[in-house]
């Protein structure tokens, strides 16, 4: 709720009530059916796609150079999956890695982070950074920069991510989301699907309890901090 917190610190989750339950209720069928595997006992997910034994996997675009290096297969990437009534498909809201700039320093050390700064945001660093990490580039000049040199003609599938994630017109569900204390809540999360996998939970009842558990986590985060994040901050 509340634009995915950025309208508020009094945000709460409400996925139990939307079409999560029957995506983790099909995750289940598919792997009671086979059609899923859980890696484990020494494998990554991608070394289970690379070496040829499961034929999709998800993951960060940060694994394109791992994967071009060791795939034993022909692959190719594409767009996330979507349910067939979701027309048009929106964005994806963006993950990864953020630079902080903390408070209490001397003038001449922020001098020198706003020149970081620069440097980071600079097309050239972008570009470079794009193609030596697989991670997106964070400006639309170095994405245009990476096509007007033909970068995509020889990696193709590293512009789908840049495509998902700007595709369509953002809504308050796919601008993005601000919730305190986020790695926690997404470990409840996780710890009830996995109960699901387990067999201990029906995927409702776990949506519920991860969601329980969730806001019980943003109630905490909004009694430490109310007052210190502007209610009218957007994006």
């Amino acid at each position: 709720t509340l634009a995915n917190g950025f309208d508020g610190l009094g945000t709460e989750f409400v996925y139990n009530k939307t079409k999560v339950v029957s995506q983790v209720a099909r995750l289940k069928k598919w792997l009671d059916d086979g059609v899923m595997q859980i890696a484990g006992q020494g494998f990554s997910p991608e070394q289970l796609f690379t070496s040829g034994r499961c034929s999709t996997f998800v993951n960060s675009t940060a694994s394109h150079g791992n994967i071009e290096r060791n795939a034993t297969i022909n692959w190719s990437a594409t767009f996330l999956p979507h349910e067939s009534d979701i027309n048009p498909p929106l964005n994806s809201t963006i993950g990864g890695g953020a630079i902080w700039v903390m408070k209490g320093h001397t003038p001449e050390r922020y001098e020198a982070v706003a020149a970081f700064l620069d440097f980071v945001a600079q097309p050239e660093t972008q570009v470079w950074w794009h193609g030596a990490t697989g991670y997106v580039p964070a400006t639309n000049r170095a994405y245009a920069v990476a096509r007007e040199r033909g970068y995509y003609k020889d990696h193709p599938t590293r512009e789908i991510a840049v495509l998902q994630l700007s595709r369509g017109t953002p809504n308050e569900n796919s601008r993005g989301f601000r919730f305190g204390n986020f790695v926690q809540t997404m470990l409840a999360q996780r710890q009830e699907v996995e109960a699901v996998f387990a067999g201990q939970k029906q995927p409702q009842q776990a949506m519920d309890d991860a969601v329980k558990r969730g806001n019980e986590i943003l109630r905490q985060f909004e009694k430490l901090n109310a007052g210190k994040t502007p209610e009218t901050e957007r994006p």
